[in-house]
This record gives C-alpha cells, structure tokens and sequence, in this order.
C-alpha cells in the first residue's frame, strides 16, 4: 500500500481547511443555533426568531448589537473547526490528494511547525533501524513543505520569530524571551536558506539511497537558494502559485517575508484574502484554497508513484 508522507506546518496540516467563505460569511452574523444563541445573548438582544429572521438586515439591528453579533463569529465559528484533527485531514490538499489517489497519508506536519521540526522527524525515523524499516515498507511518497525560517526548534517546540519582535524585559514567559533573544542576537535569514538548502540536498541523497521519492516545495515564501534544490516544485512558493492559477493580481514587493504569525502582513495575503483562497482571520487556506494546491500538486505526486511504484 502507497502512503503519502507529508510534512511541513500549518498550511499542510490544514488548520482552517474547513473554513468555507460562501458558508463563514463575514458579512453578517454566523446563523447559530438557539442553544447557541442563548449562550451568547446579550443585552438589548432581539429574541432567537428575529435574529434568524433579520439576520442578513443590518438596519434592524441596534449597531452595538450588530457589531457584538459579528464579533462572536469567529470564537463559536471557525475556532471550532480550525483544529479539528478530523476536517484537516479531510480537507487539506494531502488529504485531497491522498482520497484521489486513493492512498493512505501519514501525516508529520504540524501547525506552528519549524523547518527543525520537521527535519528532526524524519531523523528519528531514519536513525531507528526498526522505524526506517516500517516507513519504507509502506512505500512512501514524500510531499515536504518548508516554512518560515523564522522559527526555532526547542525542548519540543516550534516557535514563530518576528524580526519586529520586541523584547519585553519584564516578560515572564521563558519561551517568548527566548525567541526573542534569539532573533535578535542569532537570527540571520541568508544563512538560514543556506542551511535549509543543505539540509534539503542531504535529505535528498538519503531518499536516493532508500529509492524514496520527494518532492519539495516553498509553502508561503519563495527562497532564493544559492544552489537549487533537486526535486523541488518549480514556479513559486504555494501561496504566489495560488494567485497565479487563479490570476489574482497583487503588489509584488520582493524584500517582504510572511510570517504566518496570523497577521496579514504581506500583498499577497490581502489579495488572497479578498479572493476566498485565505481565510480572513488566521490567513490559512480555505476550502477554496487548498483544493487549488491539491490540483497544483497532485499531478507531481502521480508521476512520483507511476515512476517509483508501477
């Protein structure tokens, strides 16, 4: 049995892959239930069947109340569904493309993950003799996705590093002050490509030797390697091909990096925003959107099968 392996951060496990523009619809209140309704009535509130029946009517409303009623969409709405472990696998572009091809995935990636992360994973398999040799009885076929480089890997975990993060000598939170120690003294973006392109090249090798196939790719910056990497998705980071596919136009300013720090910090976020491919409040993928990829890569991940498998 094939299994698609995937690997990378939050994009590829899906967080909000179940967020659905034309259903989450930020222009009016989320229709909740009455059980719903009652948690969350306030003040001055209509009763449960004139909400629903005014819903979409911003007028009958008290504006206070409208923007109160807008506001608890996204705690009772989209945070329900932007973890659910079930719906991510369902609706992420490897759970796509694993149900097309009918193959399992055996997934690594994780939301808030490093590249460290994910390269550690893959070494504990590999330095374990039994685990290296389960992973390769399962015929697998890497999809790898890399990140930001501005995130860390420590005591088991990934931390997000915003240059612009600012040190607050007061903190008492260990991990924050450590990250942002680290950006501050450590954190250099060219040699940290560097070391991702080597690390890249030897992972290449190693699945070269075990006969695995990869493929790579940028997830949501497009790195500029000083030597290119073999197996990698040609043509841009998902993000920009996304906007690509579905001829987004958007300011190009080359000097900006996303962070996904859940701040819409880049052209490309707001563009894809208003194009449903991003959701409006963390700026993962929709539903929209990760079908866009699964067609994006899904046909790399075929002829990865048909060359290693029949």
């Amino acid at each position: 049995m094939i299994t698609l392996v995937s690997l990378g951060c939050s994009w590829t496990y899906g967080v909000g892959s179940g967020y659905d523009p034309d259903i989450h619809n930020t222009d009016y209140p989320y229709e909740y239930s009455l059980e719903e309704y009652e948690i969350i009535k306030g003040e001055g509130w209509p009763d449960y069947d004139n909400f629903l029946k005014n819903r979409k009517n911003e007028e009958y409303f008290d504006s206070n109340v409208w923007k109160e009623l807008k506001k608890f969409h996204l705690p009772t709405a989209l945070s329900e569904i932007a973890w659910n472990e079930d719906i991510n696998n369902k609706h992420s572009f490897r759970g796509l493309i694993a149900n097309n091809l009918q193959i399992t995935n055996s997934n690594f990636s994780a939301g808030g993950s490093s590249n460290e992360q994910q390269f550690n994973a893959m070494s504990e398999i590999f330095g374990d003799s039994k685990k290296r040799k389960q992973f390769l009885d399962k015929k697998p076929v890497v999809m790898w996705g890399i990140t930001s480089t501005a995130r860390i890997f420590r005591n088991n975990q990934s931390k997000m590093l915003p240059k612009q993060m600012v040190i607050d000598s007061n903190g008492d939170n260990e991990e924050e002050l450590y990250s942002a120690l680290h950006v501050k003294l450590y954190y250099d973006h060219e040699q940290e490509v560097a070391n991702l392109s080597n690390q890249i090249e030897l992972w290449n090798i190693i699945f070269d030797h075990y006969d695995v196939p990869v493929i790579w790719f940028d997830t949501f910056n497009t790195h500029k390697y000083s030597n290119p990497p073999r197996n990698f998705l040609q043509g841009g980071d998902l993000l920009t091909q996304m906007l690509k596919i579905s001829k987004i136009k958007y300011k190009n300013f080359l000097n900006l990096y996303h962070l996904s720090a859940w701040e819409d910090d880049d052209p490309r976020i707001t563009a894809a925003v208003k194009a449903k491919l991003l959701n409006p409040y963390s700026f993962h993928p929709t539903k929209q959107g990760h079908k866009v990829i699964s067609e994006m890569l899904l046909p790399h991940i075929k002829e990865l099968n048909k060359t290693y498998y029949n």
